[in-house]
Formats: structure tokens, sequence, C-alpha cells
């Protein structure tokens, strides 16, 4: 799967007023973006414990997964992308719920406003 180029066919979308395609594609490339974090969690050492025929998943797992979609700052651009859109269609709990979870899966240390402003404007 091309993630830039569904990126861009899904910017392309929105700016035409496709917003439903728009949304697919971006939870099209947020979805494989989650998969590839939580196989990277399960490589992890110490964040699975085998307890005779059950896997019990640690804490650390989470931890790993969420800290591979803060890695760049695609995870968060996508979520605030969506939440805008949401909030077009004037749906304001489903654009308040992406635009929280662009701010959790921001870059530590990385300037982005938007989906604080995009949370302010849902006021």
């Amino acid at each position: 799967m091309d993630i830039q180029l569904l990126l861009n066919q899904a910017w392309e979308e929105k700016k035409e007023g496709k917003f439903t395609e728009s949304l697919a594609l971006y939870d099209q490339v947020y979805g494989e973006l989650v998969k590839e974090a939580t196989e990277h969690a399960r490589a992890q050492q110490g964040t699975t414990e085998d307890e005779g025929d059950t896997r019990k998943i640690l804490p650390k797992y989470f931890e790993e997964a969420d800290n591979y979609l803060r890695r760049d700052n695609v995870v968060c651009t996508i979520l605030n992308n969506m939440g805008v859109i949401f909030a077009e269609l004037g749906d304001k709990d489903a654009a308040r719920k992406h635009f929280e979870e662009s701010i959790k899966y921001t870059p530590q240390g990385m300037e982005y406003e938007n989906p604080k402003v995009g949370l302010k404007s849902l006021e």
C-alpha cells in the first residue's frame, strides 16, 4: 500500500467536497498505520507474556504501539484532517474525538496547533 498516494488522494477528495470518500481513504491509511504499530509492539521484548496456553498483553505493548504512532507527524495529521471533515459535516462528537486523538498522537516536542484550534472551533 502506498500510504503517500492514498493521503494525496484523500486530500484531493476533500478539496472536491467528496467527504465520505476522503474519510474512507484517511481511515484506510490510519488502520494500516495502527496495524504496523501493533506488529511493532508485538515484536518488542516485554510486551507479552505467555502463561500456559494464554498470552497476556502487558502495559508495555500499548506504550510501544502509541510511541510508534507518535514517531512522526503522519498520524496526528490524518486524525486532524478527519476531525476537520467531521466538523464540516456537522458531526461535532466525531470531530472532537479525532481532534483529541490528534493531540494524543502529536510527537513530543512538536508544535502542532491545528487540532487545538479545531477543538476550540467546536465550542
